[in-house]
């Protein structure tokens, strides 16, 4: 385990022994590691989302020239054929199984 040191504000250490009581924190370094792990946890789903986009947003050529359904009946065959094929290429894009 590393040790770091920090310095807060007066009332951000307030906040924190107030949310310790409240929340049945023993001490303030097991509020402060727990808060840390939520914020971490935040940025992956974060990074997992723009990563999302991202392959969304390359993915968007593929469809280029197909046209547009005109029917219930069209579209759904046209969003299985499509929709499996922009499945097929993200996974092999990304290395994943499907």
């Amino acid at each position: 385990m590393e040790n770091i040191s920090i310095k807060l504000e007066s009332a951000v250490a307030r906040q924190i022994e107030r949310d310790m009581k409240e929340f049945r924190y023993s001490t303030k370094t097991e509020f402060i590691r727990d808060s840390i792990r939520a914020k971490l946890k935040e940025n992956d789903a974060e990074r997992a989302k723009k990563n999302a986009w991202k392959a969304l947003f390359a993915a968007r050529g593929i469809f280029k020239g197909k046209g547009k359904a005109k029917t219930e009946e069209e579209w759904y065959k046209w969003r299985m054929e499509y929709g499996e094929k922009l499945a097929e290429e993200l996974a092999k894009k990304y290395n994943l199984k499907i």
